[in-house]
């Protein structure tokens, strides 16, 4: 069942984490550093993902966890029972699990 952790989980910063994001009907398949939120990681790889103000307060990056399991420093505009549902923001999202998927 994925997960999406409550905020300030601790992180541990050790190995990678691979990632593969459903967006705009492609697949991607990345390294996810433990320290690096998955918009950053997206990002830098040169995919477009959804974002705006990337502090955690506007929604535009919402994603949801398909598996695996993440950990957002800031979720104030998500409830417990969206958090429940595996939404996360992209933002804020830093990997928990070793493997994780994500759709947009």
């Amino acid at each position: 069942m994925p997960q999406a952790e409550a905020c300030d989980t601790p992180v541990d910063t050790g190995v990678d984490a691979t990632v593969a994001v459903d967006l705009d009907g492609a697949r991607h398949y990345l390294r996810w550093p433990r320290d690096r939120t998955l918009i950053d990681v997206l990002l830098d790889a040169g995919i477009d993902a959804p974002h705006s103000c990337r502090e955690g307060h506007c929604g535009s990056c919402v994603a949801t966890v398909v598996s695996g399991k993440v950990d957002m420093e800031t979720c104030d505009i998500l409830e417990p029972a969206d958090l429940a549902d595996g939404l996360i923001l992209g933002c804020q999202a830093r990997p928990v699990s070793d493997e994780v998927q994500i759709e947009y």
